[in-house]
């Protein structure tokens, strides 16, 4: 098992979590910890970059799952990019965007959505 590593900046109102490593049944529960605490950023979206995974296996893909549905819920959004080839074909379930920008100019209408519904209105 390698090391799993997230890093995390705020881009245009979103999140962008960088990835790292091998995500697997040994360190899924490290890679859930780390996404709890993005979804109480409360931002309208967010991004995990994958372009440093190595390898991924059932256990992470359930953990992105269980993210994806929360975030879900709560009318947020999901957008992962730069997938490997190694991971890709397990990312169909996902809205998958090919790079950051992309992501981003592909959700500015959920951006605004969510700033008009979630956001106090100025008197």
């Amino acid at each position: 098992m390698r090391r799993l590593e997230l890093q995390t900046k705020l881009v245009q109102k979103s999140i962008c979590a960088h990835i790292k490593g091998d995500v697997d049944s040994g360190n899924a529960l490290a890679l859930r910890d780390a996404l709890d605490n993005l979804a109480n950023q409360g931002t309208p979206v967010v991004f995990l970059d994958m372009a440093e995974v190595v390898r991924m296996d059932s256990a992470g893909i359930a953990i992105l799952l269980e993210f994806h549905d929360r975030l879900k819920k709560a009318g947020r959004h999901l957008g992962l990019v730069n997938i490997p080839k190694a991971v890709k074909g397990m990312m169909d379930v996902f809205e998958v965007h090919a790079d950051l920008e992309t992501g981003l100019k592909d959700t500015k209408r959920i951006q605004a959505d969510w700033q008009r519904l979630h956001e106090p209105k100025q008197q």
